[in-house]
């Protein structure tokens, strides 16, 4: 018996963290792309890069885990079924829970990381990313820059046609500073350099342009200056505080306060109380998921690691679609947030119970 946990436990264990690593690099290739941009391009450390590449991953994990404890159910139990080695273990006689428990011990033990890690650490973890990316964007500021992009720098927005990434000269430079209370101002330059000065701002230095500002006498007319060097200091005193902090940063223990304090004032909650369900949701899907897959696995029976890797994308884009749609009508108000969130799980549950119903009438 115990020769046997731990044959199915290693085939199970190694489908899983393939499963992680190919789900993991899918969902942060773009983050990936940035970072390595951050590094190679724009002149931010290793040791920076990789300590916001560490903070990233928890924010994939909620999902990534589930996954792959799909994919290992489905990949698993498919292969085992497939060379008839399900068929030689009911013919020893050994009964079902004896090759199915240690797939769903691992699957409850990850339920148990996910708890706390939904609830708890992810959020740290996202607050953590935000800060230490918002300090590397005011150290050097110029890493927001990009080509064809308009970027917001303080009170301004700039627009750069190209820039040469060996020189930093920026060409087709646009400018624009539209204040609530004052006169807009619009400046063009053929090509232009920046420097940081500490951490107060940005300094332009622009060549061949010309200045557009609406005459404060009279906002009809617009005064025209030419220039062939100008110097523009942009403060950084109005980027985004450090202190703004989104739902996914807020743990449980922050949310369930927020509710209470909406509460008090009777303001509905929907959008909390959503967030608050839905890390809990998340952190079951594992044991759904093997429940589900390792019946599902066995049933199909043909087909090896293509109908695996198949399945596990159909019932993936399904439950995460059914989560995405009730967590939506939750938010919404069109029905309580406990069931609009809760109900993939449901409908997972109820799934995983009648496909192990009929293999286990059929074993």
């Amino acid at each position: 018996m115990r020769i046997l946990s731990r044959y199915i436990l290693k085939e199970f264990l190694g489908n899983l963290f393939l499963g992680l690593l190919i789900f993991t690099f899918v969902l942060l290739i773009d983050h990936l792309f940035e970072l390595f941009d951050l590094l190679l391009n724009k002149g931010v450390g290793l040791w920076l890069t990789l300590k916001l590449l560490f903070l990233l991953l928890p924010s994939s994990l909620s999902l990534t885990l589930p996954m792959s404890i799909l994919l290992a159910s489905l990949l698993t139990f498919g292969r085992l079924s497939e060379n008839n080695e399900i068929t030689a273990m009911r013919a020893s006689g050994l009964a079902t829970w004896s090759y199915v428990r240690m797939p769903l011990v691992v699957a409850l033990l990850t339920v148990a990381f996910l708890i706390p890690f939904n609830t708890l650490w992810a959020p740290r973890a996202q607050s953590s990313f935000r800060l230490l990316y918002l300090q590397v964007l005011k150290r050097n500021p110029l890493v927001r820059i990009e080509e064809k992009t308009f970027t917001e720098i303080g009170d301004y927005h700039l627009f750069v046609e190209k820039k040469n990434r060996k020189t930093k000269v920026m060409r087709g430079v646009q400018i624009y500073k539209i204040p609530a209370d004052g006169a807009p101002l619009r400046i063009f330059a053929e090509s232009a350099t920046a420097s940081v000065s500490g951490t107060q701002g940005i300094t332009f230095l622009m060549k061949d342009g010309r200045i557009e500002q609406v005459d404060a006498n009279d906002p009809s007319r617009w005064i025209y200056t030419s220039f062939k060097d100008y110097q523009l200091f942009i403060p950084l005193g109005n980027t985004t505080s450090i202190s703004d902090r989104s739902l996914e940063e807020m743990d449980n223990k922050e949310l369930r306060s927020e509710m209470r304090r909406y509460k008090s004032k009777n303001l509905p909650f929907p959008v909390l109380a959503c967030q608050f369900h839905l890390r809990w949701a998340l952190a079951m899907t594992p044991f759904l998921f093997a429940a589900l897959g390792i019946p599902l696995a066995i049933r199909v029976h043909r087909g090896g690691r293509s109908i695996g890797f198949g399945l596990s994308v159909l019932i993936m884009v399904l439950y995460y679609v059914m989560v995405m749609g009730g967590t939506g009508a939750g938010q919404r108000g069109t029905w309580p947030p406990w069931f609009a969130v809760w109900l993939a799980d449901e409908v997972m549950l109820v799934a995983a119970i009648g496909f192990y119903w009929r293999f286990v009438r059929h074993s």
